[in-house]
Formats: structure tokens, C-alpha cells, sequence
């Protein structure tokens, strides 16, 4: 297997699109078609960012004695299932905050203190950005096959 095919083989396993490698080493998409295509080779930076990135040593990128691949999907498979038990964390205490703050809503219009009741329905619209935001990673991590 060639440098290049080892790059583009790594970029599918991650569900990276060419940009989305390019956005992450800082160069352009053309430099990640050339290096795929074998018409080029990373320079010495960006072949120390591509095995810091994709977990393995200089000489299993460049000379191709990788880890058994089962092992780099293994890992690769735990890296997101953790990252979606981190969103899913984050919704449910997100979530929670804003049962909490619905309720204290419930309660200070039954009371008739409008001004806190203003407070928290604001509260409660501006917690659901970092909801939706969590959503939206977790539901992009599923659809990559976690």
C-alpha cells in the first residue's frame, strides 16, 4: 500500500471529506488529491501532523508497517463512541437544566412575578442552543456509521 493510499484509506475510516483533512492540516484540498494520487508526498510538518492525527508512527505512515488495520478501526470505532457519550452527557444535562428552569417558569407566573418569569423563559431559549448544538454533533457521529 502506498503513502497516498494509506492517507486516503485513514481519511475514509474517519469520515473525512478531502476539505475536512485539508481544514485540519492547514493545507489546501488539492495538496490532499495530490498526496493521494501519489503525485506528490507531504512535506516533513505535515507528515508528523498526519501520524500525530492518525495515531500511528512516522515509519507505519511512510514505509507502511502499520498496526493490523483491525486494530486502527478498533480504535477509531471507541474515539467516537466516546465522543458520543460526551454529546449525549451534555444533552441530558442540558436537558435537565431546562426541566428545572420550565418548572421555576410554571412557578413564578402561578406567583405572578412576571420579571423572573421573563428571566427564565429567556434562560430557557438561550439553553437550547448548546442543546441543539450536541444534538446535531450526535446525530453527525451516528450517520458516520457509530
Amino acid at each position: 500500500m502506498t503513502l497516498g493510499e494509506r492517507i486516503k484509506e485513514f481519511r475514509h475510516m474517519e469520515g473525512l471529506s478531502q476539505e475536512g483533512l485539508a481544514e485540519k492540516l492547514n493545507v489546501s484540498r488539492q495538496a490532499i488529491t495530490k498526496w493521494e494520487s501519489d503525485n506528490g508526498v507531504p512535506d516533513v510538518d505535515n507528515l508528523i501532523a498526519l501520524s500525530r492525527l492518525m495515531g500511528i508512527t512516522l515509519d507505519e505512515l511512510v514505509l507502511g508497517e502499520q498496526k493490523d488495520v483491525e486494530v486502527i478501526k478498533e480504535v477509531a470505532i471507541k474515539q467516537r463512541t466516546n465522543n458520543c457519550r460526551v454529546y449525549l452527557i451534555a444533552v441530558g444535562g442540558f436537558s435537565f437544566a431546562e426541566i428545572c428552569l420550565f418548572i421555576s417558569l410554571i412557578l413564578n407566573i402561578a406567583n405572578g412575578n412576571d420579571l423572573a418569569a421573563i428571566v427564565n423563559l429567556i434562560n430557557i431559549l438561550v439553553l437550547l442552543i448548546p442543546i441543539t448544538i450536541h444534538l446535531k454533533k450526535y446525530f453527525e457521529t451516528k450517520g458516520r456509521g457509530e
